[in-house]
């Protein structure tokens, strides 16, 4: 019998997320090349939740990129823990980092029912089966049993989502946000010690935005992982994670704790947006963070 999907803590402290020296640059159409990091560091504690905001071309988006391993950087390293992220294949990543992208549609398997997209998730985790052949392998096992539907109903009603009642249903048939709700579960299945979330509500209606953004809430905590979140919303950023910093053009321009971001409003920090001065040092240097 498979073993029950985790949800609990799976460790007393996640590792924490380490980014030094990192350079990234990209062509410019027709000719010319764009710098965008040049010597950038940031640190994010154990169980830290880093919300990351910034306009258009800050580079949020391509630092979870880098991190994931979509990207490859110039120069510089990425850790998480004492593991080098820069120097592993992408099967050796997925058994550490989980992501939810902005699209409802790219996190799921629309064609197969929610226990099947469930047993996939799971699967991520059994890297051996992974490397010798992914499509093999995962076509070998993803038909739920007995038992797995049994934990998946117990592992969705536990979070209070009507999900556990459709496991038979294709996911091709949910509603976005619950395409959405289902990508974010399945990113969490088995305790990633790294969680990043792209953009992740960014397609979803008022109701369904509060759903997931609750659920994330949730799922951080009880995890105690580490958590990344490149959003838009302001109204996200005053309200979720354990820290804010906002991105201008590859660099940090501001870096709030928890405690000092009560005394920011939206419209201060919209003010901010492409703003080149640099925010006052945050307390959260003391906690391990830099960034240059």
């Amino acid at each position: 019998m498979s073993s029950a999907p985790h949800l609990s803590p799976p460790h007393l402290s996640a590792p924490g997320l380490s980014v030094e020296e990192l350079s990234w640059g990209h062509p410019l159409p027709g000719s010319g090349w764009r710098q965008l990091f040049s010597g950038f560091s940031l640190s994010c504690p154990p169980g830290q939740f880093l919300v990351v905001i910034g306009s258009n071309g800050s580079g949020k988006s391509t630092l979870l990129n880098l991190v994931a391993g979509t990207l490859r950087h110039g120069a510089g390293r990425i850790h998480l823990g004492g593991r080098p992220l820069h120097r592993l294949r992408d099967h050796q990543r997925a058994r550490w980092i989980g992501r939810v992208m902005q699209n409802p549609l790219e996190g799921t398997c629309p064609g197969l029912t929610v226990a099947e997209n469930l047993r996939l998730a799971e699967r991520r985790n059994r890297p051996a089966r992974f490397a010798a052949g992914f499509l093999i392998s995962a076509f070998g096992g993803i038909h739920p049993n007995g038992g797995d539907r049994r934990r998946y109903r117990e592992l969705l009603g536990e979070l209070g989502l009507p999900l556990a009642d459709r496991l038979d249903e294709p996911v091709g048939q949910l509603s976005g946000g619950q395409r959405q709700t289902l990508s974010l579960v399945m990113a969490t299945l088995g305790s990633p010690d790294l969680l990043l979330l792209d953009e992740h509500t960014a397609a979803l209606d008022p109701r369904a935005e509060a759903t997931v953004m609750a659920l994330t809430d949730r799922l951080v905590r009880q995890l105690g992982t580490t958590a990344l979140m490149v959003t838009h919303s302001l109204e996200q950023a005053l309200s979720h994670g354990d820290r804010l910093v906002m991105l201008h053009e590859g660099g940090l321009i501001g870096d709030w704790n928890a405690a000092e971001r009560e005394y920011l409003e939206p419209a201060a920090l919209r003010a901010m947006y492409g703003a080149a001065i640099v925010a006052p040092q945050s307390s959260s240097a003391a906690d391990g963070s830099s960034a240059s």
